[in-house]
């Protein structure tokens, strides 16, 4: 059950930016995670400060991991592994999991947004092969070791060269590390199945008894939009509707998507962004191109870790309260990122697993630094609990150090009222 507090109706119209601090001092502070209780709808948008992963359990219990990567890097900009290098990052990935699914072991589904390492792990960085010998622990590939997964969904299989080969030059190696996983899969009596990019796909569905409010919407993938009317928009083929496809690289075949509860709405879409070329020659945001077929969300996953994402169509459409972002860079949520959201004209809380020292001593002079939740400074796995009737939802961050799952900030919210869904 939620704890009331003082300003828990964030969510219901304009609250002053100077609310955030008042808002931090929550009764669940200093606490334990509570477990998920039935008919929640929970988002755990975990921190490792090496790849992005989201954890989803639906209002039955139904579960989804979205991405788990495994990246490596150097430099100045590096953020900090957490809890630390003592285990690879599927594997704590899946301890998170252990302890926080209803179904323990058991997982529903996986989704890959797309192939790159660090939504997926590859064959560098260290990754040692499986004691078959037929995948590499990386990624999705070590979390399937300690997890059992029903069902596999990726961007274009079984043709994993749809609609284009990878050819970004990032990375090589991730698609044939993902198709040794789904052979595995496959052995192991799992499903592995294309994404839909369809209207009234269920795909995503509740399998342990269902909840008639909960929803999904896909939006995009394989570098498609799938819009409003049921069309789908293919940004190869913008400049050219009948010519060649345009490439596009790697982020903008990025799976998409929004899922909801009532009037929740929670909007997630990988790596998605980039810029195609139109007919008349200009180049467009491939995110303004999305923007018109976005309904109005309370909760956004911030586009490539915001990482030059997010332009402001984009933001206008979806309004969002919440901003998360996967990160393991110190310029995710970079300053042009940052101030494109900020334009917005409503409160805005930004809940990025990691605002490292670098950026708060460079951002320090920004107005929009004082909507950064402080919590994420030192590095947390933002969890978003949606109450069952959906009118309202919580922001948890639980401290990525360790394993004591301890609450160090929330925030209590209404959900928005919606006006283009």
């Amino acid at each position: 059950m939620f704890i009331k507090c003082g300003l828990a109706a964030a969510g219901a119209g304009p609250v002053g930016l100077g609310a955030w601090a008042e808002m931090a001092r929550h009764p669940l502070v200093g606490t334990t995670l509570p477990k998920w209780e039935k008919g929640h709808f929970r988002i755990s948008t975990l921190y490792n400060g090496r790849a992005e992963t989201a954890f989803h359990v639906f209002p039955d219990g139904t579960s989804l991991l979205i991405d788990c990567g495994d990246y490596t890097f150097g430099g100045r900009d590096v953020t900090p592994h957490m809890p630390d290098d003592s285990r690879r990052v599927g594997e704590w990935t899946a301890r998170y999991i252990l302890r926080e699914n209803p179904f323990g072991r058991k997982v529903d589904y996986f989704l890959l947004t797309h192939y790159h390492s660090d939504h997926a792990g590859r064959p560098a960085f260290g990754a040692r092969k499986s004691a078959s010998g037929k995948y590499w622990r990386s990624g999705i590939g070590e979390a399937m070791d300690f997890l059992d997964f029903g069902t596999f969904i990726d961007r274009s299989w079984p043709d994993m060269s749809d609609p284009e080969p990878r050819g970004d030059g990032f990375d090589d190696g991730t698609v044939g590390h993902m198709r040794l996983v789904y052979e595995e899969a496959l052995r192991r009596g799992a499903k592995v199945e294309r994404f839909r990019l369809e209207k009234g796909s269920d795909q995503i569905r509740l399998l342990h008894g269902g909840c008639k409010s909960f929803g999904f919407k896909p939006l995009c993938a394989r570098g498609c939009i799938l819009r409003r009317d049921g069309s789908v928009c293919d940004l190869g083929r913008l400049a050219e509707p009948k010519g060649t496809r345009a490439k596009l690289g790697e982020n903008p075949l990025s799976i998409g998507m929004v899922l909801s509860l009532g009037d929740f709405r929670y909007f997630t879409a990988g790596d998605f962004s980039g810029r195609v070329k139109k007919a008349d020659g200009t180049w467009a945001e491939i995110e303004d191109v999305l923007a018109p077929e976005c309904p109005q969300v309370d909760v956004a996953k911030a586009n490539h870790h915001g990482h030059h994402s997010m332009p402001v169509a984009l933001v206008n459409a979806l309004k969002a309260r919440v901003v998360l972002a996967g990160v393991w860079h110190a310029q995710h949520m970079n300053r042009p990122t940052m101030r494109r959201l900020a334009q917005a004209s409503w409160p805005c809380l930004y809940a990025p697993g990691m605002f490292p020292k670098l950026r708060r001593e460079a951002d320090a002079a920004e107005p929009w630094m004082k909507d950064v939740a402080k919590e994420a400074f030192e590095g947390v796995h933002t969890v978003v609990d949606v109450a069952p009737d959906g009118a309202s939802y919580r922001l948890m961050m639980v401290s990525a150090a360790d394993e004591s799952a301890r609450i160090v900030g929330a925030y209590d919210f209404k959900t928005s009222v919606k006006k283009n869904v």
